[in-house]
C-alpha cells in the first residue's frame, strides 16, 4: 500500500493503522517521493491526495496504472465536486473520499476496495473455468462435420461479425458462443447471455435496454439492461426467434446504430457490443411463419454455424460418452463397454449431446461398478439387461415415442414439466407430440391422447 499525502500526521496515523492490519506501507508526501518508490515496485492500494506540493494527485496515476493495471486508488481531496468526480473516475480512481476525513471512513472504503479486488479475481478464476470448459467440450468431436464447425469459430473468433447459430435443442449453441468470445480479443470483457424464451414479453425490453426510474409501477429505481452490462463485450441471444416482432424492429435498431434507449427515458446511449443469436428453429421456415424479421436475419447471419444433431454425428459418441465420465465422475475407475455404445447409437436423441450428458450422469449415480449401462434407463428394462437379446428391438421410433408420451402422463401433462423431464426445449417437446397426433395443449384430456391432428 502506498498513502500519498502531505499532512505528516494524517499520513502517520493511516501507516499505523493499516500496517496493524497487515499492509506492507509506504509513505510518501510529494509525487515526486511517490515515482521514487513507484520505479522501485508496484502497489495494489493507493491512497492518494489531491492536493500535494509538487502538484495534483491525478496527474500520478496514469503511471500507477502503467506499473499494475490492477491497482486500487482511493482519491482524498479537500475539494469535492460533481465535475472533479467525474474526472477522477474517468482517470483511473476507484472511489473518493472528501477532507476532512474520519480513519473509520478510510478504513472501510478500504475494504470496500478489497472487495471489490476479491471478487475480480473470482470472476476471473470463473472466465478461465468457462473457457477452459467450453474449449474441451467443443473439442470432443473428431468428424469431418465438426473439423468444419471448429474451423467457422475460430474464424469467427478472429473477427467481430455477428454470429447465427443454429440447431436442435442440446447441441451446443450456448457453448459455440462461449467459445468464440472467450477466443476473441473481448476474451477479457463481459459475455451475457439471456434466453429470448425464458422472458415474459412484458419484461423482456426493459431487461435488454434497461429502465429509468419511475417509467412504469414498480419501477423504483435506475437499472441498466444488458446491452449496456456487455458494454465492450458479447451479448448472446438465445432462441432468437421468440423475440416479439415489435422488440425485433428496436433491436435491428440497436444493430444498426449501436446505441440504446432505456424505458422511460429520451437519452440515447451509445454501446459497442458483439452480438451473438442462436436458434432451435430453421430461420427460413420462422420468417415464412411471420415469427421473425427477414432483415434482422440478414443483420445477424453475417456467419452462420450450423450444429448437427447427435443423431447424425455418432461417430463422435463413444469419445463424447468418455469425455462425460470423466468430466462428472474424476477419478473414479469407471467406463461404458463398447457393446453398450453400439447400443446407444440406436437412439435418436431427441435432446442431443444435453441428453447424453444426463443420461450419462443418471447411470454415474445409479451404477456403482467398473461399467456403466446407460440404455437400461432408455429401452426396456429387461430387454436391455440381456448382452444379446434373443429377439430384435422394436422400432426405435416406436421406443422414443413410448417414453415421451409415458413422461407426458406421468407429469400430469404438463408441457413444461415433461419437457423438464425430457431435458428437451417446449418447442422440441410441441413438435413431437405434434408428429403423435396429441394436440400439446394444456386442457388437453386423455381421451385425445390418441386423437389424430384435424387436416
Amino acid at each position: 500500500m502506498l498513502i500519498l499525502d502531505d499532512e505528516p500526521l494524517f499520513r502517520e496515523t493511516l501507516a499505523d493503522v493499516f500496517s496493524g492490519r497487515g499492509f506492507l506501507v509506504s509513505l510518501a508526501s510529494s509525487l515526486a517521493a511517490a515515482r521514487q518508490l513507484l520505479h522501485r515496485m508496484p502497489f495494489d492500494i493507493v491512497l492518494l491526495d489531491n492536493k500535494l506540493p509538487d502538484g495534483g494527485g491525478l496527474a500520478l496515476v496514469p503511471e500507477l496504472l502503467r506499473s499494475n493495471d490492477a491497482v486500487k486508488i482511493l482519491l482524498l481531496t479537500a475539494f469535492p465536486s460533481y465535475e472533479n468526480a467525474v474526472q477522477a473516475l474517468k482517470s483511473g480512481i476507484h472511489d473518493y473520499l472528501s477532507k476532512p476525513v474520519e480513519i473509520e471512513e478510510v478504513i472501510l472504503a478500504v475494504e470496500r476496495l478489497l472487495h471489490t479486488t476479491a471478487l475480480e479475481k473470482v470472476e476471473e478464476v470463473h472466465r478461465f473455468q468457462a473457457h477452459q470448459e467450453s474449449r474441451t467440450a467443443l473439442l470432443v468431436g473428431a468428424g469431418a462435420r465438426f473439423a468444419d464447425i471448429h474451423r467457422l469459430i475460430e474464424r469467427a473468433a478472429a473477427t467481430e461479425a455477428r454470429v447465427l447459430i443454429t440447431g436442435e435443442t442440446g447441441t451446443g449453441k450456448s457453448l459455440v458462443a462461449k467459445a468464440i468470445h472467450y477466443a476473441s480479443r473481448l476474451a477479457e470483457k463481459p459475455f451475457i447471455s439471456v434466453n429470448c424464451a425464458a422472458l415474459p414479453e412484458s419484461l423482456i425490453e426493459a431487461e435488454l435496454f434497461g429502465v429509468e426510474k419511475g417509467a412504469f409501477t414498480g419501477a423504483t429505481a435506475t437499472r441498466k439492461g444488458l446491452f449496456e452490462l456487455a458494454d465492450g463485450g458479447t451479448l448472446f441471444l438465445d432462441e432468437i426467434t421468440e423475440m416479439p416482432l415489435a422488440l425485433q424492429s428496436k433491436l435491428l435498431g440497436v444493430l444498426e446504430e449501436q446505441t440504446i434507449r432505456r424505458l422511460g427515458s429520451e437519452v440515447q446511449r451509445t454501446v459497442s457490443v458483439r452480438v451473438l443469436a442462436a436458434t432451435n428453429v430453421d430461420p427460413e421456415k420462422a420468417i415464412a411463419a411471420g415469427t421473425f424479421r427477414r432483415d434482422l436475419y440478414y443483420r445477424l447471419n453475417v456467419i452462420h454455424i450450423h450444429l448437427p444433431p447427435l443423431r447424425e454425428r455418432l461417430d463422435d459418441l463413444p469419445a463424447l460418452c468418455r469425455h462425460f465420465i470423466a468430466t462428472l465422475a474424476p477419478g473414479r475407475a469407471v467406463d461404458i463397454p463398447e457393446d453398450e455404445i453400439a447400443r446407444l447409437a440406436e437412439y435418436t436423441f431427441p435432446g442431443n449431446v444435453r441428453e447424453l450428458r444426463n443420461l450419462i450422469e443418471r447411470s454415474l449415480i445409479l451404477h456403482d461398478g467398473q461399467y456403466i449401462f446407460p440404455c437400461r434407463l432408455i429401452f426396456n428394462p429387461a430387454a436391455a439387461s440381456q448382452p444379446h437379446p434373443a429377439e430384435p428391438l422394436r422400432r426405435l421410433a416406436d421406443v422414443e415415442r413410448q417414453h415421451i408420451l409415458a413422461v407426458f402422463e406421468r407429469c400430469g401433462r404438463n408441457l413444461t414439466a415433461t419437457a423438464q423431464a425430457l431435458d428437451i426445449s417446449l418447442s422440441t417437446l410441441r413438435r413431437k407430440l405434434t408428429e403423435y397426433g396429441v394436440r400439446p395443449t394444456a386442457a388437453a384430456s386423455p381421451a385425445n391422447l390418441e386423437a389424430p391432428l384435424s387436416k
